[in-house]
């Protein structure tokens, strides 16, 4: 590969918010927001539940675009139903958002059903892991980097941080839970150094008296 994802802000270990875009061999288009994984040797991955347009795009044709937005309304509504089709730019066998902040091609090199065990989500789920090679990456806007959400985690905690010592007792348990649930985040999904620093800032959590112990 003779590019960086970290030009984007991908970092291996990471996982990062995305808009994928795929193209079935009719020519029909779609959007949908997923998580990336950066996995090194520069390979990404990706888990996609049984029954999503996209999986079943990607089994076609093995092939997908990983789109870079921060724009609210373009994870909304790919969620919701599907984008305009004026939102969208064909090119060959492949298609990518004409809006994007940046994207790469990523060719598929396996698709694998993911053994039973328990999810966070759904427990049993039917899901596949699908591992690509980003093959080609295009910066429309510099400054591109790809949102992780464990860093808006991070500065949730944060905020409560500041608060701590002028709640009651009860609003101390809700920030509890909250932490917590930061924390599982940040541990699933977020780079090293959130990861770092959320540890120090559990630290002064308890400091002040929140028993995250």
């Amino acid at each position: 590969m003779s590019f960086s994802l970290e030009s984007i802000g991908i970092k291996a270990g990471g996982r990062y918010e995305t808009i994928y875009t795929t193209m079935n061999k009719a020519g029909e288009m779609d959007a949908a927001p997923i998580g990336l994984k950066y996995i090194g040797d520069y390979d990404v991955a990706a888990r996609i539940f049984e029954g999503s347009k996209t999986l079943k795009n990607i089994q076609e044709t093995g092939i997908f675009v990983v789109n870079i937005t921060n724009d609210p309304s373009v994870f909304a509504r790919s969620l919701y139903d599907n984008l305009k089709e004026e939102e969208f730019v064909k090119d060959d066998d492949i298609v990518y958002l004409k809006n994007a902040d940046a994207y790469f091609i990523a060719l598929v090199k396996s698709i694998e059903e993911m053994k039973p065990e328990h999810d966070h989500v759904n427990e049993g789920a039917k899901n596949y892991i699908i591992k690509a090679e980003p093959l080609k990456i295009i910066i429309n806007r510099q400054g591109a980097k790809a949102l992780n959400r464990g860093l808006f985690a991070f500065l949730e905690s944060l905020v409560d941080y500041t608060r701590v010592d002028i709640i009651d007792d009860e609003k101390k348990e809700e920030y509890k839970k909250r932490f917590i649930e930061n924390e599982r985040v940040i541990q699933r999904v977020a780079e090293d150094d959130v990861k770092e620093n959320m540890a120090i800032l559990k630290e002064k959590m308890i400091e002040k008296g929140l028993d995250l112990e």
